[in-house]
């Protein structure tokens, strides 16, 4: 299956790692022009060199959904782009704890990304999909949305409302060809991963999984791009997971 983007506009929340960088070569490597966006300056300037060096059709920009500036600046910018036929709402933040535990700003801060985030970028680019009667929007939720575990509660709430908030839009924006879903990833191999769990952890959760591995981002990232290519034309509102059966166990 052959998927072509080529003259195609996408946008990548939390392009800069882990699963949003694998999703953005993704779209580069199928011919789109993509802007990403993380909050690590110097991070994003390294990559804007290595972008420019390679001649690769991709810029990032600084946005951090907890600074009201940071966010009316990116918007800004993004609001200038001629057309936008995919938007992958991927930026997501985590922390653990109990729930007689959980600060307030902890949990703002959580919500602020995973939720309002999302919530305010698609508000913005649904006008422009509308007037184009054409777009794509794949949100980032987890299998914590569909399941959950202990001292998961705000990271959870998140999830589960980015789900609600995908099946609710994608009902808003049937009506002008734009399709909505979510895709929900299980265990992913990343760095963070990896660090969080140690090897004796990934080992032992590893036995959990029916698969009997974790994901890879690329794997994540493929879904993405099929749920935004040409070859996706009916499916909208659904959650497909992507877990190695880890939900159905």
């Amino acid at each position: 299956m052959h998927i072509d983007l080529e003259n195609k506009t996408v946008v990548v929340t939390g392009g800069t790692r882990g699963i949003g960088a694998a999703t953005v070569e993704a779209f580069l490597e199928s011919g789109a022009r993509v802007y990403a966006t993380g909050t690590d300056l110097q991070v994003l300037n390294e990559l804007n060199e290595s972008a420019k060096s390679k001649t690769k059709p991709v810029e990032y920009l600084y946005l951090d959904f907890t600074l009201p500036d940071s966010v009316s600046e990116c918007l800004g910018i993004l609001s200038k782009l001629d057309r936008i036929d995919v938007l992958v709402n991927n930026a997501g933040v985590n922390k653990i704890n109990p729930i007689d535990e959980i600060a307030e700003e902890d949990w703002d801060w959580i919500n602020a990304v995973n939720l309002r985030g999302p919530f305010l970028i698609t508000k913005m680019f649904a006008k422009k999909m509308k007037e184009q009667k054409s777009g794509r929007i794949v949100n980032i939720s987890s299998i914590f949305g569909v399941v959950s575990k202990e001292k998961r509660a705000a990271y959870s709430t998140t999830k589960w409302g980015l789900i609600g908030l995908t099946k609710a839009i994608a009902l808003d924006l049937a009506p002008d060809n734009i399709l909505v879903n979510v895709v929900s990833p299980g265990f992913v191999d990343t760095e963070l991963t990896r660090r969080v769990l140690g090897e004796e952890g990934i080992d032992e959760l590893v036995g959990k999984i029916p698969q009997l591995r974790l994901a890879n981002c690329k794997e994540i990232a493929k879904t993405v791009l099929f749920l935004a290519s040409e070859h996706n034309t009916y499916i909208t509102g659904q959650n497909i997971i992507v877990d190695g059966g880890f939900t159905s166990a």
